[in-house]
């Protein structure tokens, strides 16, 4: 039985890895069924994080977290989650594979995806100019013509954001 299942590899669940197993957790498992990382790892340049001295992709930024995780002994399954359920005084996880297993404790730290809109071109420039985020990404278009596709509140706040720095 898994002491600690954290679901969702991003850097919420690898930090709750890394004081499950510092703690003294002998069984905590990671599942994510890609590279642990998260959202950020598709980003192209970070230097907007404390401590991060020179520029460096997401990809980049995340694999120190990863190692250190994994070095205090966090374990990765590599699968989706499609279901948790409560059982006794345990959980019990069903992955996406069809493989079930049992947990006494959960973490659930799943993220968030950003909307594609499906519009031409925007998988071929995400990280390169297609962004998501104007707090991050937008100091990198600074005094340049941008726009921003949206229809919330969300994208009313990142073109004001925006428009403080950008044409």
């Amino acid at each position: 039985m898994i002491d600690c299942a954290i679901i969702g590899g991003g850097p919420a669940g690898l930090s709750a890895g890394l004081y499950a197993t510092r703690g003294g957790v002998k069984n905590a498992v990671l599942f994510e069924k890609g590279m642990p990382g998260g959202q950020i790892t598709g980003s192209s340049e970070i230097e907007n994080y404390p401590g991060v001295k020179e520029v460096v992709s997401g990809l980049d930024f995340m694999q120190p977290w990863q190692e250190q995780c994994f070095r205090f002994g966090l374990k990765h399954e590599m699968t989706a989650v499609q279901r948790v359920s409560k059982k006794d005084s345990h959980f019990v996880i069903l992955a996406e594979d069809g493989k079930t297993f049992e947990a006494k404790s959960v973490i659930i730290a799943t993220g968030g995806s950003p909307k594609r809109t499906g519009i031409k071109g925007e998988s071929e420039y995400w990280g390169k100019g297609v962004s998501t985020c104007a707090t991050c990404d937008g100091f990198f278009y600074k005094n340049k013509e941008v726009a921003v596709l949206g229809g919330g509140d969300t994208a009313v706040e990142e073109a004001i954001y925006l428009a403080n720095i950008c044409k």
